[in-house]
């Protein structure tokens, strides 16, 4: 039997179950629902909660689409379904969307869009757990201003297709 010569920390607790000295201490789990948990929580769903807005927002141009009486054409034109489902996908105007059709553009447009939206919620978190307090509240704080960027962009895009490549 081969043994390995054992340095003075890998002999245990000293007696009374103190550390010994010179050990390095036992890791610590965060104290659950502490700040410290919270902060890690938020850095870890961060990004999948990044994709809760564009998800309700799709889910309402859905049922716009859906619920509106109209045919062809003027569902897009004419009702804000579109304008809903292009903020829920901003990459959808650079895979050309409004003027193509194709489920291989819609299924780029959903890819690269969901990780846009993740990896904005992604930069929430970051800028989030900087704080001293993290909460949830801050995260949507954050966000909110990426969204509102994000919006922004998209109303343009739109804009500059109506009137330009139309």
């Amino acid at each position: 039997m081969v043994t390995t010569p054992t340095r003075r920390d890998d002999r245990g607790p000293a007696p009374g179950g103190a550390a010994r000295p010179g050990a390095a201490p036992a890791p610590r789990a965060p104290v659950p629902d502490g700040p410290v948990a919270y902060r890690q929580r938020i850095a870890r769903w961060g990004a999948a909660m990044g994709l809760v807005v564009p998800a309700v927002a799709m889910v309402a141009a859905v049922a716009l689409y859906r619920l509106s009486p109209c045919d062809g054409v003027a569902c897009v034109e004419d009702q804000g379904s579109w304008v809903l489902a292009a903020m829920a996908l901003p990459t959808a105007l650079l895979w050309g969307i409004p003027l193509e059709a194709g489920g291989g553009r819609y299924v780029a447009a959903t890819l690269t869009s969901a990780i846009v939206w993740a990896a904005l919620g992604h930069l929430a978190a970051l800028r989030t757990t900087r704080r001293g307090l993290a909460t949830w509240r801050t995260w949507w704080g954050e966000f909110a201003w990426f969204v509102v960027a994000v919006w922004i962009g998209v109303a343009l895009g739109l804009l500059l297709v109506r009137n330009w490549a139309l």
